[in-house]
């Protein structure tokens, strides 16, 4: 398409800012960037003059061939990270490290890793690449290199085509430089690059993988490998999987360019997007923000007015005022831990208005509002108010506030020792310290702390603590009764803010302590994998109903009679049993596991790829047997209401699970399944489920597959319209490309090309990702295939990944195209 209306140009020249060429940047690396420049270079604003004579196609064009020059960077590389475009830059930085690394200019063969920029983890491996690249220059290198000689080993590390790249591998394997690569040599190296990606069960199958690759890359059975045949791999290995990348950059150009509208002011956008966003929050905060500044206004000004201003002055004032706001906050902060109303509402129209989700945050904010309440609260008395009681004119004390105190005009200590006084000063103890153990400090960093005060850390000593809020309110009633400036109970309000959230948490524990036998449930497996997981499967009790990504509390006679402890639930709702996966990671979940691990037995059939664990006995029947009476007695509580419930509102979704996290997202993905399986059975009475999910679960052992992989594996049985798309990443790999995981690519490859399904990394039918997934590119992804979706993203982990999530939530949704990322995360 060309623009020959230059008339029209001229009279309104701000029509003519592109906003940009309608590209879909399917990936976030450096093919994106090199899109980009070539976008700029090619589509100047002089264009807008009638210049604009280049299609999208020629700039597709050369960009594959720019790709095509590029091509070894991304199929074998040997450094940290990608400096395509940037070696020069990069050199400059090597030559400082050489000069501080060797100072007498020879660069020992230990620190040749250091001084390129490579981990500390990655020593062995630069040890075998100095070497290869002094046999290959013919180098001496045994007292060292020359920065010339560096400078050489670099120019051979960045050259772009792949044959230098791949006879560098080859080298790397060929131990002993006969041009041959033996069995021995593959073994050697597979062992090698296993334990530089700790796959420790590829490691210990090695002989296995070892024929699969010999049988493969030897076809005339000469009993080595020869460059030819590696190469006829490598190549193949990476070219359909660039042409695919390269299909999905370059067909979304359209034919011709298409002029933009005006640049929209980042700041209005992204502003825009986040009220779009937390909109919900917003409204609750500012209504929660107005309704304190209304009680302490209210306040302030009512003792304004009375006589005891007179004698107290604006102390008073102020100290009443957050009286008023600290009677709020004590009512709200209760009634924010009432789980099961919480649960009830959210399931009602109340959920579209207000943010359950956040209960748990919004309890810790309400719990900062409390401690500036009371600190104002408490100072005010201390340091103002008593002080000017005291030391008021009898006369006038007699005056204004006698009838108030009896007409007995106390001393400073009378007033300390009075009720308010002594329970005000108790509530004060009682908090700071239920406060200081529930920091994150204490309660998740005790290894931090000083070791006389790690045995009030973790999560015992929160949960213990939290409970002598108890005794916090019986003394905020007394103290609110007995207060010494109102003389009739309908003025003494305390009682009246805090009667219902007290009502209706006693209530909730009542029917929990009542339910309590009846949610004693029989343990029908147990199941102690590797990484410290135990998986329990339970039987259901009787109208325990419950939605996926919904968790529960589990109590354990046999540790605690008293504590509970918080689990998403991983089995599907219209599943006949419930099933949790429990990581080991405080006191209580470790006793857990090694009170399962006395009673369960070694599983008899080995499993493929190496993996043991664990088993009890399963009765079928689910009904306990003498046998089964040895188990730990289980009880639970619950369900309970979690963000990832609200999944099907959704068409379209983004699981995201890190380790254990995973737990809630495999809930959401069994129930799916079950749909599936009902829709293939063609059953017409099928609830709707989402259009398409999308699962990431990220991990850094090895081990953690097997967790789930009869989910993995039903999911490529059963999802034939790939309704659901799992990836897997295993953290603790390095990225693919890299020449430490290029042997593990080509297992898998081998075992694609033989129509084996099960992938050598995961031991399941999904095959595995390297690394950690690039976020941004995953986001644009979504955003370019489901233009127009409301795409629901959900989120269990740490919360070091909130921060880049959210903002890919906010930069990736467009409000001209109704693409929304809404954003869930966890709370316990």
């Amino acid at each position: 398409m060309e623009f020959s209306d230059e008339k029209k140009v001229k009279e309104n020249p701000a029509e003519c800012l592109l906003e940009s060429i309608e590209i879909d940047h399917m990936v976030a690396d450096e093919k994106t960037s090199e899109l980009r420049d070539l976008n700029q270079s090619d589509w100047k604003q002089s264009n807008c003059n009638g210049d604009m004579k280049k299609t999208a196609v020629e700039t597709s064009q050369s960009f594959v061939g720019m790709r095509r020059r590029r091509k070894g960077f991304n199929m074998l590389r040997f450094l940290e990270g990608s400096i395509a475009g940037k070696e020069e830059e990069a050199w400059k930085a090597i030559e400082k490290r050489f000069r501080q690394l060797a100072p007498d200019g020879k660069l020992s063969r230990d620190k040749f890793g250091a001084c390129i920029g490579m981990k500390k983890d990655t020593t062995d491996f630069a040890g075998e690449l100095y070497d290869v690249l002094a046999r290959r220059r013919e180098i001496m290198a045994a007292k060292g290199i020359t920065l010339q000689e560096l400078r050489a080993f670099w120019d051979d590390l960045t050259k772009e085509d792949l044959d230098s790249r791949l006879r560098i591998f080859f080298d790397l394997c060929d131990k002993n430089g006969d041009g041959k690569i033996s069995r021995e040599e593959v073994k050697t190296v597979l062992e090698w690059s296993a334990s530089a990606n700790k796959l420790n069960n590829l490691e210990k199958e090695s002989e296995t993988f070892v024929s699969l690759i010999m049988e493969e890359l030897d076809p005339d059975r000469n009993g080595f490998i020869e460059i030819e045949h590696m190469e006829i791999l490598v190549r193949g290995m990476w070219s359909s999987e660039e042409e695919k990348r390269l299909q999905k950059q370059y067909s979304k150009l359209p034919a011709s360019p298409i002029l933009g509208i005006c640049n929209t002011p980042a700041f209005l956008k992204e502003t825009e997007e986040v009220i779009m966003t937390n909109w919900k929050r917003i409204w609750v905060l500012t209504l929660w923000v107005a309704i304190n500044l209304g009680l302490f206004v209210w306040k302030f000004m009512e003792y304004r007015e009375k006589g005891a201003f007179k004698v107290m002055g604006y102390c008073v004032c102020v100290a009443k005022g957050a009286a008023e706001t600290l009677k709020f906050n004590m009512a709200l902060i209760l009634f924010l831990v009432c789980r099961g109303t919480l649960t009830k509402l959210r399931s009602t129209f109340l959920s579209s208005i207000f943010p359950f989700d956040d209960n748990i945050n919004f309890h810790m904010l309400v719990a900062v509002a409390i401690s500036v309440g009371t600190f104002l609260h408490a100072t005010m008395h201390l340091t103002c108010d008593f002080p000017r009681l005291t030391s008021c004119s009898n006369n006038k004390f007699m005056a204004i506030l006698g009838p108030n105190f009896d007409f007995k005009q106390p001393s400073y200590p009378d007033l300390v020792a009075s009720v308010p006084g002594v329970t005000g000063i108790l509530m004060i103890i009682i908090m700071s310290f239920c406060f200081t153990l529930a920091t994150p400090l204490f309660r998740k960093r005790k290894d931090k702390l000083p070791p006389l005060l790690q045995h009030l850390a973790g999560f015992n000593a929160f949960w213990y603590a939290h409970h002598l809020l108890v005794l916090c309110y019986a003394l905020l009633i007394l103290h609110g009764y007995f207060i010494f400036l109102a003389q009739d109970w309908y003025k003494r309000t305390t009682w009246m803010y805090i009667a219902v959230p007290v009502l209706i948490y006693v209530i909730e524990r009542l029917v929990i302590k009542f339910y309590e036998f009846y949610h004693q449930v029989n343990v029908i497996k147990g199941v102690v994998y590797n990484g410290n997981v135990l998986a329990l499967y339970l039987t259901k009790p009787p109208g325990f109903v419950y939605k996926s990504g919904t968790y529960l509390f589990i109590k354990c006679p046999d540790i605690s009679n008293f504590e509970w402890h918080p689990f998403s639930i991983t089995s599907a709702p219209s599943d006949d049993y419930l099933s949790v996966h429990i990581r080991a990671l405080g006191d209580w979940t470790e006793a857990l596991r090694n009170k399962f691990k006395e009673v369960c037995e070694p599983e008899t059939k080995k499993r493929k790829g190496g993996i043991a664990r664990l088993e009890t006995k399963t009765y079928s029947d689910y009904v306990p047997s003498e046998s089964s009476k040895k188990y730990p007695q289980i009880f639970i509580k619950g369900p309970y209401g979690a963000p990832a419930q609200s999944y099907e509102k959704y068409d379209i979704l983004l699981l995201i699970g890190l380790g254990i996290g995973a737990t809630p997202m495999i809930s959401i993905l069994k129930d799916l399944l079950n749909h599936i399986k009902q829709s293939d059975s063609h059953t017409n009475d099928a609830p709707k489920v989402p259009k398409r999910a999308y699962f990431y679960w990220v991990t850094k052992e090895q081990a953690s597959f097997d967790w789930f992989k009869g989910v993995m594996d039903d999911v490529a049985e059963y999802d034939h319209d790939k309704i659901i798309e799992m990836h897997n990443h295993l953290s603790c790999m390095h990225e693919e490309g890299d020449a430490r995981s290029v042997l593990i690519t080509m297992l898998q490859q081998i075992q694609k090309s033989r129509g084996e399904e099960v992938d050598v990394v995961s031991g399941s039918r999904i095959r595995t990702h390297f690394a950690r997934p690039n976020w941004e590119k995953v986001f644009e992804e979504l955003a370019s295939r489901h233009k127009g979706s409301q795409i629901g993203v959900f989120y269990c982990g740490p919360y070091t990944l909130v921060k880049e999530l959210r903002g890919h939530c906010q930069n990736f949704s467009d409000s001209s195209r109704s693409t929304r990322f809404r954003f869930h995360k966890e709370n316990f």
